[in-house]
């Protein structure tokens, strides 16, 4: 289903390829003209953007394949350090209202992509060498901070 084509209405913008929020108070067929994702780098075809995320199974994981290529591609020099990927993964997840290790990487991705106080994927699998790992290892250091 794509956006409505009625101007009174405005409404956010996902990708019909992803699912992740591109941008927020549209009107019309978006976008107008065809346009990048900023997540997943696929081309948005004019009037293609959707008005809601898809809730079919697996649409997230389509996603979280593209991202996990692109940052391993891009993994080679991190510029986070390891505690601070994981301290970045407990803050997401504590706003996002999930413990560490059931934070979806495409949910980490959507905040990552318009905060600059967060490592970006390429860091996550630089410092860890996957996303499992990292959310694993900041369960961890939530475990250890609340028994010690």
């Amino acid at each position: 289903m794509t956006l409505a084509a009625d101007p009174a209405s405005a409404t956010d913008a996902f990708c019909p390829h992803c699912h992740l929020l591109v941008d927020r108070d549209v009107v019309g067929g978006w976008p107008p003209i065809p346009r990048r994702c900023p997540h997943c780098r696929l081309l948005i075809g004019a009037g293609r953007g959707r008005s809601a995320p898809s809730g079919e199974p697996g649409a997230k994981g389509a996603a979280a394949g593209v991202f996990s290529r692109r940052a391993k591609r891009d993994a080679s020099a991190p510029v986070a350090s390891p505690e601070r990927v994981l301290e970045a993964i407990l803050a997401v997840a504590e706003e996002a209202g999930e413990r560490p290790e059931r934070l979806l990487m495409v949910d980490y991705q959507q905040l990552a992509m318009g905060r600059s106080d967060l490592p970006s994927l390429s860091d996550v699998f630089g410092a860890f060498g996957g996303w499992k790992t990292a959310r694993r290892r900041a369960a961890e250091a939530l475990a250890a901070r609340a028994t010690g």
